[in-house]
């Protein structure tokens, strides 16, 4: 599959501009279809972890930062090592996400005792 970078490009344009008018929903659709393509920059990754965090949707908040590590992971392999601060910083929002999840799953355990 060929990647088009400058459609790549206008889809995280047009997610903000989304984002500006409130709809989320179409910002996501633009968003993911980046992420699904490994888009080899932090725009879409860093939108929706925040979205999803916001919506309170750790499923899918652990599921973008998992896929942005994947990425800079490979774009740190390639010797760009701008990479590296953010892929430490995506691990940090992982590591966060998922203490957040186990947190809200012991505060549920504990209210059906």
């Amino acid at each position: 599959m060929e990647i088009n970078e400058n459609l790549q490009a206008e889809r995280n344009l047009k997610g903000t501009e989304f984002e500006k008018t409130g709809n989320l929903e179409k910002a996501i659709e633009l968003y993911e279809e980046n992420a699904a393509e490994s888009f080899k920059g932090n725009h879409p990754y860093d939108r929706l972890a925040t979205i999803y965090k916001n919506l309170n949707d750790l499923d899918n908040e652990i599921r973008i930062l998992e896929k942005a590590i994947v990425v800079y992971e490979e774009i740190t392999i390639e010797d760009r090592l701008e990479g590296l601060p953010k892929l430490f910083r995506f691990k940090n929002r992982l590591e966060k996400a998922i203490e957040t999840k186990k947190q809200l799953a012991k505060q549920k355990k504990a209210k059906l005792k």
